[in-house]
């Protein structure tokens, strides 16, 4: 416990999934939790969560591939502590699931404007304030989509985009480098999280087939993933830059 007191963490899309448990960890090891996401009841409730007493959280609407809404978030979260420690870009529009010759360009440009366009956005602004910091920790929520098309899902945008932010982790990583700013990815495979949980449940059948594809066979655990995404943020890191981890039960070692 502590491993980040007196450290402030932006956490986008943490609302819900993977985002509201990374913040609840974080909160939990004394960071000042800042989140974001595009609906604001939904952050009330999830703010409520992390915090019940109200404090070291601050909950802020906002669009990520919207330039100004990210850096009106960025600048609450300095306003309120005067620095940002750490970045965890999650914020992530779903896969259109459609075969490449039925997508519409709106539905392209959608998941590829939230998913590359809005993780540059928040590193850009999140990295001017770590820059006059010197130091720093980004990580990037990727997926084992970005380097494998997933059997039975239509591959396209979602893949395109979650490939692009391994080289845009690289290429910050290399950018920020003299800063002390660290910058790293996560690429999950299938986890638990309600929409999954969801889907699944809907169709047993399908769920069936996804776990002969993991060697593992189950679901990944989000408080494991949790882990594994502090140890990326944490001040402790210093050695590891531009990596992407994969996390994904085996289903890529196939």
């Amino acid at each position: 416990m502590g491993q980040l007191e007196n450290q402030t963490a932006i956490i986008t899309g943490a609302g819900t999934g993977i985002g509201l448990c990374v913040a609840k960890r974080f909160h939990r090891e004394g960071a000042f939790v800042v989140i974001c996401g595009r609906t604001p009841e939904v952050l009330e409730k999830a703010a409520a969560e992390i915090s019940p007493e109200g404090q070291r959280i601050l909950a802020v609407p906002a669009d990520i591939a919207n330039e100004e809404q990210v850096q009106n978030l960025v600048a609450q979260a300095v306003a309120r502590t005067g620095r940002v420690d750490i970045l965890i870009n999650n914020a992530g529009a779903m896969r259109c699931n459609k075969p490449p010759e039925e997508t519409s360009l709106e539905e392209w440009k959608f998941v590829i404007d939230t998913n590359i366009n809005g993780t540059f956005l928040c590193s850009r602004e999140a990295g001017k304030v770590m820059i006059k910091q010197k130091s720093g920790r980004i990580v990037n929520i990727a997926s084992m989509s970005g380097a494998v098309v997933n059997k039975y899902f239509h591959g396209g945008s979602y893949e395109v985009s979650k490939a692009a932010l391994s080289m845009l982790t690289r290429a910050f990583a290399v950018e920020w480098a003299p800063y002390n700013i660290k910058v790293n990815a996560v690429s999950p495979g299938y986890y638990d999280t309600e929409p999954n949980r969801q889907f699944f449940l809907n169709d047993q059948v399908l769920y069936g087939k996804i776990l002969d594809l993991i060697p593992i066979r189950k679901l990944g655990d989000l408080e494991e993933l949790s882990r594994l995404i502090l140890f990326l943020a944490s001040p402790d890191l210093d050695y590891m830059s531009g990596t992407t981890i994969t996390i994904d039960g085996g289903y890529t070692i196939w």
